[in-house]
């Protein structure tokens, strides 16, 4: 790891601590030519690594946290200011938990669900926009009492 101060890649951990519950480890660390400390955040990425099958097209594709963004950020077209400024940190809570449930295989379906009940925990309105976007709703008539 390199400074943030120097740039000088000679740096050295002094302290490290996993985190209670994320899958993360923060670290300490010390640079040896300018004498700067910093901290760090390590954490699994699954994007590049972690297949996903998707079985509605029958194949295997790359997590990309790019879409889930996007897909995040148009679920909140009630107030799309808050999309903008929450899409980002969703994705990043949703990795965290993907990467802690699914160890093995990861499928399409199961980043939908983590998503939509992480929106359903954090905006009803926008968890509800989003089921209806991945077709997770068969239908929003209520139905009449006879």
């Amino acid at each position: 790891m390199f400074c943030i101060n120097c740039f000088n890649p000679n740096t050295s951990v002094t302290n490290s601590r996993p985190h209670k519950k994320t899958p993360s480890i923060w670290r300490r660390r010390h640079c040896k030519a300018c004498g700067h400390t910093f901290t760090t955040d390590e954490r699994p990425r699954l994007s590049h690594t972690q297949a996903v099958w998707d079985p509605k097209h029958d194949k295997t594709m790359v997590y990309n946290p790019g879409k889930l963004v996007i897909s995040i950020a148009l679920a909140f077209g009630h107030n799309v200011a808050k999309g903008k400024e929450s899409a980002w940190d969703l994705m990043e809570t949703i990795t965290a938990i993907l990467a802690t449930q699914f160890q093995g295989s990861l499928s399409t379906d199961d980043i939908t669900a983590v998503t939509h009940q992480t929106l359903k925990n954090f905006d009803e309105a926008a968890a509800l926009q989003y089921a209806m976007q991945h077709q997770l709703l068969t239908s929003t008539k209520r139905r009449r009492k006879s």
